[in-house]
């Protein structure tokens, strides 16, 4: 089912959208997507790249592809908790501060079921203070990056040829054996 047919579906289903898509929207479409869920391992953004058919080698990340570790994680429509597709979140240059915080960059890759939205974040996550707001340490740190200019660095299937700009705020459980995400993304996606 491609992703124009799903959100008809869900249109008629709940008489409102889960987010337009770049083949029915006009020049500017937004989406908000939230990676939610314990991350699997799925190797480095070089693997990921190739396994996605997207050549991310010309690109200025700031880090070889293979310093870039990828986490898969559901891909959840943040309002109706509907599972829309993956996403990967690879994470390279992690930078701890003195604060028990840190820094780092990101490549997140949106698979949903009309094409791929690959953005790039300069990321910084605060540790939560403990008992207060973190999910009774069920997360450990806020995330959170804003872009100062376009950071979508490739799109593919109904996205295809659309730049813009994506901002995550989010909470992360980081340390331990796996690593859990549940991050919101806004995407501001337009026609070139």
């Amino acid at each position: 089912m491609n992703i124009k047919s799903m959100i008809s579906v869900v249109t008629l289903g709940f008489g409102v959208a889960l987010f337009s898509t770049a083949a029915s929207a006009g020049p500017n479409t937004t989406l908000v997507l939230q990676m939610l869920g314990d991350g699997e391992q799925v190797g480095d953004l070089a693997e990921v790249s190739a396994r996605v058919g997207v050549d991310l080698s010309g690109k200025d990340l700031g880090f070889a592809l293979t310093d870039f570790a990828c986490h898969e994680v559901p891909l959840i429509d943040p309002a109706t908790k509907m599972k829309l597709g993956s996403g990967i979140d690879c994470l390279a240059g992690i930078t701890p501060d003195d604060k028990g915080g840190m820094t780092l960059t990101g490549v997140s890759i949106f698979l949903l079921p009309g094409g791929t939205i690959i953005s790039k974040g300069e990321t910084s996550a605060a540790p939560f203070i403990d008992g207060v707001g973190s999910g009774d340490g069920a997360r450990s740190h806020i995330t959170g990056a804003i872009p100062m200019s376009d950071n979508i660095l490739a799109t593919t299937g109904d996205f295809e040829g659309m730049t813009g700009k994506s901002r995550l705020s989010g909470m992360i459980k980081a340390g331990g054996e796996k690593m859990m995400f549940d991050c919101l993304f806004v995407l501001d996606l337009e026609h070139t």
